[in-house]
């Protein structure tokens, strides 16, 4: 890796990303998480993850479907926390105020409570939560010091209906029957984000409905050639992609 000087026309900061290392998945050392408490996966996705650890094995690969970087219920509530500190920036003045009053008025075991009290914090506690980021970052190293990349689900469920057209608290999905909260689908994809990780969203394979499904693959900081590289390698192994519905005029 090679970060250039800043150039003296004042073009970009530009990063060098190092090459990948390996030439074939039998060389890499894969994660799998499957499922977790926190955000159950439907019967569909669950199956692709064990047919994608069947298949990462059979290539040679060094497969551990056991380790776990973070708590996934930790990681994505302080994602959510953290989001929702980030976006009281754009409110007004009198929205603001009006947000701080209404948090001060929840308890903590609300429905609201997350959003407002996040929305509201003290730099204090947005601190001490930064620091909560940097700590999960330095687990995701130490999980990255053992393995090559980690894979999993992208969604706990296939594509969902469009539901723009429905106020948000009433919108929801349907896992296995169960119905759930509709910003279940991002839990899975807000693992990345937060720490400053490289992930891949790769489809692969459909439901017995057809509906599109889809893994993740996540990697250590700056291993985006070896994302892609790994990303190659498994999509010529992975069931077909859905193809996209015919477009009628």
């Amino acid at each position: 890796m090679i970060a250039a000087p800043a150039p003296a026309d004042g073009a970009a900061w530009r990063i060098d990303l190092p090459a990948s290392k390996f030439t074939s998945l039998s060389q890499y050392r894969v994660g799998i998480w499957a499922d977790d408490d926190y955000c159950r996966v439907d019967s569909a996705t669950r199956g692709l993850l064990d047919q994608v650890a069947r298949l990462v094995r059979s290539a040679g690969a060094t497969v551990d479907d056991r380790s776990r970087p973070v708590e996934l219920v930790i990681s994505d509530r302080l994602f959510q926390s953290l989001m929702y500190a980030t976006g009281s920036a754009s409110a007004s003045d009198e929205a603001f105020a009006a947000d701080c009053k209404a948090a001060d008025a929840l308890t903590d075991d609300d429905p609201s409570a997350l959003y407002l009290k996040s929305r509201t914090m003290r730099h204090r506690d947005w601190a001490r939560a930064d620091e909560d980021r940097q700590k999960l970052r330095g687990r995701w190293a130490d999980y990255f010091a053992e393995h090559d990349i980690l894979i999993t689900p992208a969604a706990p469920t296939a594509a969902v209906d469009d539901q723009t057209s429905v106020p948000s608290p009433q919108r929801y999905i349907t896992v296995d029957g169960e119905r759930r909260s509709f910003f279940d689908q991002t839990s899975w994809i807000n693992l990345a984000g937060p720490v400053g990780l490289p992930s891949i969203v790769l489809p692969a394979g459909t439901t017995s409905a057809g509906l599109p499904l889809a893994i993740q693959i996540i990697g250590p900081y700056l291993s985006d050639r070896t994302l892609i590289a790994a990303a190659q390698q498994l999509a010529r192994i992975l069931p077909t992609p859905a193809a996209p519905p015919a477009f009628t005029a």
